[in-house]
């Protein structure tokens, strides 16, 4: 089992650059269901809070969600472990969004349940979200998108480009923690 020390064993001083090698070695393991069962809980906590950040950066809370699926059902754990509270009640709020059989998963139906929360005048195939009053349906877009909202307020000191070490202070904090 790979771990977090293994990792970091040779590294002097952790960079940008450092956390993007090392997520990228980490991808090349496989899913993340595979990276998971090969590495230290410690290691597969760092992966997805990287990702998560990296992520964030570059589009926001809705990107992650929208484009990156296999990361959410991880997220709010991540968040606890990186002692984040308050984000992490205000992303489980995001997700409480979304219709209660949704599975995170980057696929057509997925797909539609985003377009679905996105916008009220989106289209979309799948015939359950269909039979949803086009009243509740501007309720939960209006609710996901305040939530959104409210966490991207939450998230930008502490990620933003403005924030400590770049917005990666969160990260360093965890791999000093557990190195």
């Amino acid at each position: 089992m790979l771990t977090l020390k293994e990792c970091l064993k040779d590294v002097k001083y952790i960079e940008e650059i450092t956390l993007v090698e090392l997520s990228d070695k980490l991808w090349e393991l496989g899913t993340l269901e595979k990276i998971k069962a090969e590495v230290s809980p410690e290691l597969f906590t760092l992966h997805i809070g990287m990702n998560m950040i990296g992520n964030w950066k570059g589009s926001g809370w809705w990107g992650v969600i929208s484009e990156h699926a296999e990361l959410v059902p991880f997220i709010a754990d991540t968040l606890e472990a990186f002692g984040l509270p308050a984000l992490k009640t205000a992303f489980e709020n995001v997700i409480s969004c979304f219709p209660e059989d949704t599975i995170f998963s980057n696929d057509d139906t997925y797909c539609d349940t985003v377009n679905f929360l996105q916008n009220v005048r989106f289209k979309v195939s799948n015939e359950r979200l269909n039979t949803i009053s086009i009243e509740k349906r501007k309720e939960m877009v209006n609710s996901i998108n305040r939530y959104l909202e409210e966490l991207e307020q939450l998230t930008e000191p502490l990620w933003g480009y403005s924030g400590e070490n770049n917005g990666w202070k969160t990260v360093l904090d965890f791999i000093s923690a557990h190195k």
